[in-house]
């Protein structure tokens, strides 16, 4: 690749003055033409993709301890988000509306910021937080069960944690499931380094004061080595549409998740006042011909949830289970695919869903 950009930089003229900047193997390369006679190229080695521009994000683990018994739904991302929501505006709603149309605190309001869409946002403007559930957690927790709570925030919502802590207190107080059973908050710890599965204590009620720990943007690892495969684990269900219509396990195909993975990616930089332009240009996409993906292993998994807010029953279906991804466009589309991790991909993340996380093999011979 590199020997391509010099030929391309000869051909240009004598007398100029350029800088091509590209990605190579992880790494930001710098080639400039500075000579009258001869292309001189520089190989400025930038740093690996360590510092990228996008939003901060932190990984919130509540611990709960249930007091009395708890049912919870196969799926119970809608039941976490409603007891959120519902605590937090009853912790910081002053004015007692019913809503929070034409609302004059909706800007700054915790609650609005972190559960409404701004007035005149576009409709898939990304809320600032999603919520991460432990697949192998039972749904019914007996008196002294601890439970593993999950929440990311992003950016500027980052700072809005203990609100979120006391909005949980108060949902517990209040119960949970069918039954109203309470639960109590044990602790809340962090993960200082994102990807890393080391969580730090935070805050325990009655003893640790909450402290806000550092956080930094997202700093992907280098690209596994000697790996030519990427299996994707769709841990929740994966929503995805094209053309208005929801994508099934036997039409999906790479240009869907390339398309989501970046769609995601491209709203929250905006959504979160991120120098766009420096975005993309760490988020380099490859070519889709340059990337094959294996679905055999997807199935449709159907989730129905009560809205209390539309007052009816709601679908929110989606794909489960593992794609393979090979080919040469990999190692390009490694940041990007590590970040997805981190905010879930697809319609409807807030609630939890669109999860996946990456595992890395190699190719089958044929």
């Amino acid at each position: 690749m590199i020997k391509k950009v010099i030929a391309d930089l000869r051909t240009i003229g004598r007398g100029l003055i350029l800088r091509a900047r590209m990605w190579w193997l992880g790494y930001g390369v710098e080639i400039v033409y500075i000579r009258d006679t001869e292309c001189v190229v520089e190989m400025d080695i930038l740093s690996p993709m360590s510092s990228l521009a996008f939003p901060a994000l932190m990984r919130l683990r509540f611990c709960l301890r249930a007091l009395d018994t708890i049912q919870l739904p196969a799926y119970a991302g809608s039941t976490w988000r409603g007891l959120l929501g519902h605590g937090l505006r009853g912790s910081v709603c002053v004015t007692g509306a019913p809503s929070c149309d034409g609302c004059l605190l909706s800007g700054t309001c915790v609650y609005s910021t972190l559960f409404e869409i701004p007035a005149g946002a576009p409709a898939n403007t990304p809320h600032p937080f999603l919520l991460e559930l432990d697949r192998e957690a039972p749904s019914r927790l007996v008196p002294g069960e601890e439970y593993a709570l999950g929440i990311t925030l992003i950016g500027s919502a980052i700072t809005q944690a203990p609100y979120l802590i006391h909005a949980l207190i108060q949902a517990g107080e209040q119960g949970a499931g069918a039954s109203r059973g309470r639960f109590s908050l044990v602790r809340v710890e962090a993960e200082p380094r994102l990807g890393s599965d080391v969580w730090t204590v935070l805050h325990v009620p009655g003893q640790i004061p909450y402290q806000a720990p550092s956080v930094n943007e997202p700093a992907p690892p280098p690209a596994p080595s000697g790996a030519d495969i990427l299996r994707l684990h769709l841990l929740t269900p994966l929503r995805i549409k094209r053309a208005g219509r929801l994508v099934g396990a036997r039409e999906f195909v790479v240009d869907d998740l390339l398309k989501a993975l970046q769609r995601r990616l491209h709203a929250l930089a905006i959504t979160h006042d991120v120098d766009l332009g420096h975005h993309i240009a760490h988020y380099p996409q490859p070519e889709p011909a340059t990337v094959r993906l294996s679905a055999s292993r997807l199935r449709w998994f159907d989730w129905t949830r009560y809205s209390s807010r539309q007052h009816r029953q709601m679908q929110f279906g989606g794909l489960l289970g593992e794609l393979e991804l090979e080919g040469e466009g990999l190692e390009t589309l490694w940041p990007s695919l590590w970040l997805g991790q981190w905010t879930h991909l697809g319609k409807a993340s807030a609630f939890g869903l669109g999860a996946y996380g990456l595992m890395t093999g190699v190719a089958k011979s044929f």
